[in-house]
């Protein structure tokens, strides 16, 4: 393994050297073989084993430095509290990515924490970023997981653990903000350079590079919240130092996936006010792109960030209707915009799992809707709408209901990472059995896939699993 150190080539303006802690008898006990084989990472080499897993220090290693505004509120510094950035790496795309350690000890920026992270929550992230990938929605990704017999106390004592992550960078807004606000000019325009040059190279032979860089976050990141609305993902923690400067889906902490519909929803149970509820999403992450092109006043007249921002919300619609016609197996926008509300309307008045219903919506028979209405209460407000459905359907140009149907299916998944499925994973391997996390990572990596096997694992949650808390906590 060639470990590269571009980011650590910026200077310790930007990060300060920290050292993986390994924690007390720590095991590997999960290895993400076909990613480590995309970057050419081999586990079986005894030297890239110590290097992953801390026990051969690198001189090269960091904690970045960074801001944010959390839930409205502008912290000056915050940075890596428990993670480290080992080096970067190729893959066989020919990209950089990140090798980040969560959980890896104290570092300079962890504000009186013990900079370590339990087994609940890097499972959690690990599923997580799995799924979404899976789903096509872009992540950060899990390479390894480390348990151990070192307790780390939160709430109550709890094990240890180190997840190894990867993702193209770990670039944030609050990077930009932390220089914008203490004013360090010159670092900015050094982190302005290296993006353009390590993710946006294309940017370069533009009349504006800067325009043309911040369009493109513009960009990807409605992209990214449109596809979270679509698979019914739920973030959490919306602070603009979660949001990752090249449109990934970055530090899952409160996180849900959508089950009973509920366009209101909170999966963040310190989140009082809903700031960060499933509805408002969209425009948080206008909000949060707001602070970021603050940033760049200095270098761009109010004009021009006004008409970089106005590239969102056409982009998100966009996508989103594209993503929706697709689920839906329409040709349309526009009949797809007259379906959409009033099924949303029905699904949360029906308390109807998201998931299930699309799946069901796919294996539906052109002249038979008796599968759906028999998941309601009210079956002719239901009739009502799927009999406009299977019209708008049928009045496809060469609409056939069967290859229609067929891509339905590769788009709703049968498989999603329910809080209970993951809880239920936690438990077991909280006693040593990491069968049931590794049954449920099976499935969620192809959820597409029909895995009749595992039926189990597609079924609603039972009451006691809908209610389930989960919190920032880890």
């Amino acid at each position: 393994m060639k470990l590269e150190h571009h980011f650590a080539s910026l200077g310790e303006a930007f990060s300060s050297e920290t050292l993986i802690q390994p924690l007390l008898e720590q095991r590997l006990v999960e290895f993400n073989q076909p990613l480590a084989a995309f970057l050419s990472v081999d586990i079986k080499s005894p030297e890239t084993k110590r290097i992953l897993s801390g026990e051969l220090p690198q001189k090269s290693s960091l904690s970045m430095v960074y801001a944010g505004h959390q839930f409205g509120g502008f912290s000056p510094q915050l940075g890596d509290g428990r993670g480290v950035l080992l080096g970067e790496v190729y893959g066989q795309d020919g990209l950089l990515y990140d090798l980040h350690m969560k959980g890896a000890g104290p570092t300079p920026f962890s504000r009186r924490g013990d900079g370590r992270a339990v087994l609940r929550s890097c499972m959690r992230e690990y599923l997580a970023s799995e799924a979404m990938t899976a789903l096509a929605v872009p992540s950060s990704r899990a390479l390894a997981l480390y348990d151990s017999r070192e307790a780390v106390y939160r709430e109550t004592p709890e094990a240890g653990a180190m997840l190894l992550r990867t993702a193209h960078g770990h670039i944030r807004f609050g990077h930009f903000e932390y220089f914008f606000y203490q004013g360090k000019h010159a670092e900015l325009d050094q982190l302005i350079d290296y993006c353009l040059t390590h993710y946006y190279p294309d940017c370069l032979a533009a009349e504006l590079p800067l325009v043309s860089m911040l369009t493109e976050v513009v960009k990807l990141t409605a992209r990214l919240i449109a596809k979270w609305q679509a698979v019914g993902f739920q973030h959490g923690v919306m602070n603009t130092d979660n949001f990752s400067f090249t449109g990934e889906t970055i530090d899952y902490g409160p996180y849900g996936f959508m089950e009973d519909y509920e366009p209101n929803w909170v999966c963040n149970h310190s989140d009082h006010e809903g700031r960060y509820a499933f509805s408002r999403q969209p425009g948080v992450g206008l909000w949060n792109l707001n602070c970021l092109m603050r940033c760049f006043s200095k270098y761009l007249e109010r004009d021009q960030l006004i008409a970089i921002l106005q590239c969102y919300e056409p982009e998100l619609q966009s996508h989103y209707d594209t993503l929706m016609m697709q689920k839906m197996g329409l040709d349309s926008v526009e009949v797809m915009q007259d379906l959409v509300p009033d099924l949303l309307t029905i699904l949360a008045a029906e308390k109807l799992d998201y998931t299930v219903f699309f799946r069901l919506l796919s294996h539906l028979e052109a002249n038979d809707c008796e599968p759906l209405l028999d998941e309601v209460v009210d079956r002719e407000r239901l009739r009502t709408w799927v009999e406009r459905y299977q019209a708008a359907r049928l009045a496809m140009v060469d609409v056939d209901w069967s290859q229609t149907s067929f891509d339905m299916l590769k788009v709703n998944p049968k498989f999603t990472l329910r809080n209970y499925l993951a809880h239920e994973a936690i438990l077991a391997a909280e006693r040593g059995d990491y069968l049931p996390f590794r049954r449920l990572l099976n499935v969620l990596n192809s959820p597409f896939e029909e895995h009749p096997e595992s039926n189990v694992l597609a079924q609603r949650a039972p009451e006691w699993g809908k209610s389930l808390e989960v919190s920032c906590s880890s």
